[in-house]
């Protein structure tokens, strides 16, 4: 598993940092790692199987929600204590799946992910917004980012602040998708949690990829504070806006574990 460890061990509780769909441990690397280091965090990133650096992407199809549910365990025993969960689209679906299971979980933050309902209700909201996003996206996932339009997904993901060059570069790095992770995550999850931690949801009014009745639904669920953030997008780690938002996790992290 690929691991990018981040900060100083001390009096703070670690952070696990899962990511979503397309991607790696990388799109945390940039912005969000720096920040909670200088912040007094300490942590790690990690790639699920078939993503990022690991070495099994081109058998990305193979695994599915049980395998990147393990992942995130494998990545809690990188720790000597039990770590807040922090998840982004995909990754946020993951950690409330492995939350469920496991009782010990100290913390959630579910940053721009969609709720136990499942991914259905994020392409219902893709195919009505953005038809062309959705096309692109099955380009994206059957073939990789050399035969999708970066532009288009691009402009779904980040703001209008980043220049055209480096935002075609960082959708570049994007990368298929489990087709299987993909399909089982369609079907809503009707499992209740037996004991809820403490738990943040965060998101944006300017999300193409998951709409606000699903942060909604999963802060009723996990009985969580809720942050609706305006003239935010899906890709919050790498957008003009990372700064707000992460500043908005450090204050719920100083405020419930400190």
């Amino acid at each position: 598993m690929e691991v990018i460890r981040f900060g100083t061990p001390g009096p703070t509780p670690p952070l696990l940092f899962v990511h979503g769909s397309y991607c790696g441990a990388w799109i945390w690397e940039r912005f969000f790692l720096p920040y909670f280091a200088k912040a007094g965090y300490s942590g790690a990133a990690i790639s699920l199987r078939g993503h990022g650096l690991n070495t099994d992407i081109d058998q990305i199809d193979q695994f599915g929600l049980a395998d990147f549910i393990d992942d995130v365990g494998e990545g809690t025993k990188l720790f000597d204590r039990q770590p807040i969960l922090i998840g982004h689209s995909l990754g946020g679906y993951l950690i409330q799946r492995y939350a469920l299971m496991h009782e010990e979980v100290p913390g959630l933050v579910l940053l721009s992910s969609p709720s136990l309902s499942g991914l259905a209700g994020s392409s219902q909201h893709i195919l009505m917004n953005s038809p062309l996003l959705a096309i692109q996206l099955g380009l994206l996932m059957s073939f990789g980012p050399s035969f999708a339009d970066v532009e288009v997904i691009g402009g779904a993901l980040y703001l209008n602040g980043i220049p055209k060059g480096e935002k075609e570069t960082m959708t570049a790095l994007l990368q298929c998708e489990s087709k299987r992770i993909t399909t089982e995550a369609l079907w809503p999850c009707w499992e209740k949690p037996k004991k809820i931690p403490p738990t943040l949801v965060l998101g944006g009014d300017r999300d193409m990829f998951v709409p606000v009745s699903d942060f909604q639904q999963e802060a009723e669920t996990w009985h969580a504070e809720l942050k609706v953030l305006p003239d935010v997008p899906h890709g919050v780690m790498l957008d003009t806006c990372w700064s707000r938002v992460a500043g908005e996790i450090k204050t719920w992290l100083d405020k419930t574990f400190l």
